[in-house]
């Protein structure tokens, strides 16, 4: 009596090639995901390096240029502590024509009546409440804030940034304060020039928080989380940190970029990466890479299922002839070549089909029971 046997043998390619399927598309999934994070990644850490030496360039070509006006002005002070008027006018003249950088010099007496003045101007105005004079009657001393006045040589309103020193007598007594009145026109346009070459917008505000200087084409009010950052750095060190934005943009701030050797002016300093600064080459390359993942992953995926048609195919074929033989059916199994178990399997099931058919051919007919007769009464 024959078994029928209902395993199914067959369907390995088609489980094959489904797993195969899908291990290679989790491994592509897999390794664009790496390659797509770690790209940003580097993106990023390009976007924090260019940033970051950005604003320190500025910092440096900023107080570089500032120094020079202070050095200038603690020469001139040592100059005129001892000469006459004439010699103080003539070398407050000279400052408001070199450069264009100072709009305008004076020097008051210690009760604030301003002496000398670049072309005369403001000659005789007191200034003793101005605070560049009362801090600079004392100390060396930058303004905080921005002095809005009249240019002496253009006649039209603007902001300015006093930067004052003690004058010295010949016996060491103070005997006034010299004021460089510097002009926020230049340090703008400084910092413009230098944004322009570095791809790094600055926006500077003053100890109040209003805006002295903004390099951005639009003048839009920083993010209020970055502010809100900014202010917990303002004790930090003058050096400039990374600050998140939280809209995107790549910050940097510095509670005060002018060095050590300069009065802490109380300035607030954003550095803001321009876009048009970041390369567009890594996100090329990155769609580039992706795109060489999928072929690569499509490449593998085709020779790896015609690997498996030509393995597990005539493997399959003979899983069908082993299941005909095991249920009885005559088949002779076709010869496999493609692999030596292949090969082997289809020679053993040959050699058992044929030893099972001569005993298939001697075993006698099953015989019907004939019907036994009912004995006649």
């Amino acid at each position: 009596m024959s078994i029928r046997r209902q395993h199914n043998l067959g369907g390995i390619f088609r489980r094959t090639a489904l797993a195969m399927v899908l291990v290679v598309a989790a491994t592509a999934v897999f390794v664009a995901k790496v390659v797509s994070d770690q790209a940003h990644e580097f993106q990023t850490a390009i976007e924090h390096k260019l940033v970051l030496r950005g604003s320190d360039a500025i910092a440096l070509s900023f107080n570089t240029a500032l120094m020079r006006e202070w050095d200038s002005m603690h020469a001139v002070a040592r100059s005129i502590g001892t000469a006459s008027q004439d010699d103080i006018n003539k070398f407050m003249d000279a400052v408001a024509r070199t450069g264009g950088q100072v709009a305008w010099a004076g020097f008051a007496a210690p009760d604030g009546t301003i002496i000398s003045g670049s072309n005369g101007y403001e000659v005789g105005k007191n200034v003793s409440s101005k605070r560049w004079f009362r801090d600079g009657i004392r100390v060396p001393s930058v303004d905080s804030i921005t002095e809005t006045a009249t240019n002496a040589q253009t006649g039209k309103m603007e902001y300015f940034l006093n930067l004052s020193t003690p004058v010295k007598g010949a016996n060491g007594q103070k005997i006034g304060v010299l004021v460089y009145r510097v002009r926020i026109a230049w340090v703008r346009s400084f910092l413009f020039e230098a944004s322009k070459e570095l791809g790094i917008d600055v926006v500077v505000q003053d100890i109040n928080g209003d805006p002295v200087i903004d390099t951005r084409q639009d003048s839009t009010p920083l993010p209020k989380s970055l502010t809100s950052s900014a202010s917990l750095r303002s004790k930090s060190s003058g050096v400039f940190h990374l600050v998140d934005g939280k809209d995107g943009g790549t910050y940097a701030f510095a509670p005060d970029f002018v060095w050590n050797k300069l009065p802490n002016f109380g300035w607030r300093v954003f550095a803001v990466l321009r876009r048009d600064n970041i390369s567009n080459d890594l996100p090329v390359l990155t769609q580039v890479t992706l795109a060489t993942v999928a072929a690569a992953a499509l490449c593998l995926l085709g020779v790896t299922l015609v690997f498996l048609k030509l393995l597990l195919r005539p493997v399959e074929r003979l899983a069908e002839d082993a299941k005909s033989i095991a249920n009885g059916k005559y088949v002779f199994p076709e010869e496999a070549t493609s692999s030596q178990e292949a090969a082997s399997l289809s020679s053993a099931l040959a050699i058992i089909q044929s030893k099972l058919t001569p005993q298939r051919s001697e075993r006698p007919p099953r015989s019907t029971p004939e019907a036994t007769p009912e004995p006649h009464s």
